[in-house]
């Protein structure tokens, strides 16, 4: 049997998905999302991972040769823009970054915050060297970028709570933080895309899990759509990962016009094909969970679901739901690929 890349899978399921070729390729393409459990295959910690460019590089890289996924997304913390514009992190040893303080603590202060540039300001110039690095070592499969989408900034920025709260009292406020937060993805974006690596944005505060379809619909649809025609105007794809549930929002989500759209476990899959079809490719949707406490057979039912849930012509490119656990054991990680070359085959 020929032997495929990564790269002609995923670019197999993008022409299924928008055009009327069909590809053949060995198995339908997958990979976990994976970052900060990597820093385990190098014997660092996860705090060295998040501050160090190198040691980031490396445990990607190691993670690549060890389990063969189609796609390599650098998953590293969300918290690096809002870093640069004033907010105070915690580096815990072995878990991601938190926020001490936020940078719009107080909501006067929006009016002096300034954009920042992700060529000069924070860790975003070391965030721009692991993916142009990994991207130059890693050539058969796919290296993608994972950067804060503008709700995820803004809620970085003001905390949920908070922003929920100036939602309801003062929608006006909401809209104006929008605003900023939408040039600050384009900005970052402008700065990802000429490394050729792919183009995506985690919104993980976005999905229903959170907020009502309402507050999607009038804070945050329009601000994506601004983002994905930017980008389109330049041919350029971006992806969408939503965490948690989203089915409520899903068609909205699609209508943004993004490239494909990486769902979490709680989404209905079946529906998820069925409004991505023909529209963006659809990435999704293994529980998480199952890399950390699950059994072969749980795994093995988890991708059977997946696989019967959506269509043999819709593009499915099969992942985990969100990003793999810290402390996921590599030998799970192992396992999901080993099924996926088991169940997933052409």
């Amino acid at each position: 049997m020929e032997t495929y890349t990564g790269r002609q899978r995923v670019s197999g399921a993008f022409k299924k998905t928008f055009t009327d070729q069909e590809i053949q390729t060995d198995r339908i393409p997958a990979y976990p999302i994976m970052g900060q459990c990597n820093a385990q295959l190098i014997g660092a910690s996860i705090k060295e991972f998040i501050l160090n460019p190198e040691i980031f590089i490396k445990a990607q890289v190691a993670a690549y040769e060890r389990y063969n996924p189609d796609i390599v997304v650098m998953q590293g913390d969300l918290l690096m823009e809002v870093e640069a514009m004033g907010n105070e992190l915690k580096f815990p040893e072995n878990s991601l970054c938190i926020s001490k303080k936020v940078a719009l603590a107080e909501k006067g202060k929006l009016s002096s915050l300034e954009l920042i540039d992700p060529h000069k300001d924070g860790r975003m110039p070391n965030y721009l060297h692991v993916l142009e690095t990994t991207g130059k070592i890693i050539s058969d499969s796919i290296v993608s970028s994972v950067i804060a989408g503008p709700w995820t900034l803004a809620v970085g920025l003001r905390e949920a709570e908070v922003l929920l709260r100036d939602a309801m009292k003062d929608p006006d406020y909401v809209h104006e933080l929008m605003e900023f937060t939408t040039q600050q993805a384009i900005r970052s974006g402008e700065a990802v895309y000429p490394l050729k690596v792919g183009l995506s944005y985690s919104e993980a505060p976005a999905s229903c899990s959170l907020i009502s379809p309402r507050i999607y619909r009038s804070f945050i649809f329009p601000y994506h759509k601004r983002l994905v025609d930017h980008f389109k105007e330049k041919k350029v794809g971006v992806g969408l990962h939503i965490c948690g549930f989203a089915t409520p929002i899903l068609e909205d989500i699609v209508n943004t016009g993004a490239t494909n759209l990486s769902i979490d476990a709680p989404s209905d899959l079946a529906k998820a094909a069925e409004v991505c079809k023909g529209k963006a490719v659809l990435l999704g949707n293994v529980d998480t969970n199952l890399f950390y406490s699950g059994t072969r057979e749980q795994m093995a039912q988890s991708i059977k679901d997946c696989l019967a849930a959506a269509s043999k012509d819709s593009g499915l490119i099969l992942a985990s739901g969100c990003e793999v656990p810290g402390v996921a054991p590599p030998e799970k990680v192992d396992l999901f690929m080993e099924l996926i070359n088991e169940l997933c085959k052409s």
